[in-house]
């Protein structure tokens, strides 16, 4: 029986052109980088839409942080948390509308000598046009705000709805903002405690860790921005009150307010001494109690800020800096004056993550995913 000879032709394999290891990095990268971006577009997106819960938790988780150690403090001295709690928010509350009391009260004394220097300026500053030759720009500059200003008074009537319900949304915002506040207050420790909990002493010591970074570095701002706002306001108080200028005491309260928001609050604090030099002295203290703003913000704000917050968030002043700068653009003043801290948290969570093998964890995970492939895809093949 002869046995009949396998004339089939034997396997062969092509072999693949294999990619650079540096491609491969790349790529990994690559795709890593448009997740990252992909998410954190999704995360804005949905806190977008929840904002009207989102900022008033986030403010009120803030404060929470910042007046922590002061109800912890009254606690040790055996003073029930809700009713420290309830100070803190009485003190803020006073601070705040206090603050706005002053200007308020300041501007109306000065309704008179504010209208007569106005007309005065304007007449200075029709003086100038003229001497300047620059009559005909004002002329057609005049124009189109005419033209503007029936716009808008066409358009007003419409815009009543929305104003009153960003005024329903902001006095809902507020009430719903001091409540979480009172019980963030309350019962923050408690939370706190059950958040980090965890069956791995391990992680529950690495959430704690995560935790107290958090707290330590908002705290830290916070604590660096009243330094500089404290130390602006009273500057500026002292400067102008040598220079004659009508409540120089309510501009410095206004201009330390201004300086917890990052570049608006110096247009604030500038516009109100403008307004109070111009009331008495007219255009050219106006002027001076300009510069003498302008000079204040932009040594500290623009120079000693971001070198000081830097130092208490442990951030290059660059990167406090750019930071601030992203998160105006992104989040409006709430990230002008949340940025830096997030940044500083957003650090410290991946040098946590790091140490703990989190990263090396995660890409062990997907050179096994890519071996997992591989190996079924040499299998198909076979």
């Amino acid at each position: 029986m002869s046995a009949t000879a396998d004339t089939s032709p034997p396997d062969r394999q092509t072999p693949g052109r294999a990619l650079p290891p540096w491609f491969e990095q790349l790529a990994r990268y690559g795709w890593a980088f448009l997740g990252v971006v992909g998410g954190a577009a999704v995360i804005v997106l949905g806190l977008a839409a929840l904002r009207e819960l989102v900022v008033p938790l986030l403010l009120a988780g803030v404060f929470a942080i910042v007046f922590e150690p002061a109800v912890g403090w009254m606690a040790e001295r055996r003073v029930p948390r809700s009713i420290g709690a309830l100070a803190m928010i009485a003190v803020t509350a006073v601070l705040i509308w206090g603050s706005i009391a002053i200007v308020i009260v300041g501007v109306a004394d000065q309704t008179d000598e504010l209208t007569e220097r106005f007309d005065q300026a304007q007449r200075e500053v029709n003086d100038l046009i003229e001497q300047s030759n620059a009559a005909d720009l004002v002329d057609r500059l005049r124009a189109s705000g005419d033209a503007s200003g029936s716009t808008l008074r066409d358009g007003f009537g419409s815009q009543i709805g929305t104003v009153l319900d960003s005024a329903a949304a902001a006095v809902s915002g507020i009430v719903l903002g001091t409540v979480l506040l009172y019980y963030l207050l309350k019962d923050g420790q408690e939370l706190t405690r059950q958040l980090v909990s965890s069956r791995d002493p391990e992680r529950a010591a690495q959430n704690r860790r995560i935790f107290a970074q958090a707290g330590s570095s908002i705290r830290a701002y916070f604590r660096g921005k009243t330094v500089l706002a404290l130390a602006q306001g009273l500057f500026i108080a002292v400067a102008l009150a040598l220079m004659d200028v009508p409540l120089a005491g309510s501009i410095g309260v206004v201009n330390v307010i201004g300086a917890y928001i990052p570049f608006l609050g110096a247009f604030i604090g500038g516009g109100f001494a403008v307004l109070m030099a111009l009331s008495d002295g007219g255009l050219g203290l106006a002027v001076g109690a300009l510069a003498v703003v302008l000079f204040t913000n932009i040594v500290l704000e623009n120079v000693l800020e971001p070198r000081f917050l830097g130092a208490s968030l442990q951030l290059h002043p660059i990167i406090v800096l750019l930071s601030t700068v992203a998160g105006g653009a992104v989040a409006g003043v709430l990230g002008l004056v949340l940025a830096a801290p997030l940044t500083s948290i957003g650090i410290n969570l991946y040098h946590e993550l790091q140490r703990s093998g989190f990263f090396d964890d995660t890409e062990a995970l997907v050179r096994s995913a890519d071996g997992d492939q591989h190996d079924a895809g040499e299998g198909d093949r076979s």
